[in-house]
């Protein structure tokens, strides 16, 4: 009772490659693709710190502004009643 040796040598075979086109983009991977999502919402995250700190520092500028208008409006009045 011998096994027939073509039966085997069959399951071993090895299969043949598919054709890949050059043109086409790479595969999606999960682990990049995860990456990316990572990256993405760090940036988002750095960004946001950076709008809120810009607008704080916008406010602040805003009060210095009207400030400065206060004071030059006041020496315009203090020049306009000299004369």
């Amino acid at each position: 009772m011998a096994v027939p040796k073509m039966r085997m040598f069959k399951a071993m075979k090895q299969k043949k490659k598919r054709a890949v086109d050059p043109n086409a983009p790479p595969r999606p991977n999960l682990m990049s693709h995860d990456k990316k999502i990572r990256e993405t919402t760090e940036a988002f995250g750095k960004l946001h710190s950076i709008i809120g700190k810009q607008q704080e520092h916008i406010q602040e500028l805003e009060v210095k502004f009207k400030n400065m208008q206060q004071a030059i409006g006041q020496i315009v009045n203090y020049i306009k009643g000299k004369d």
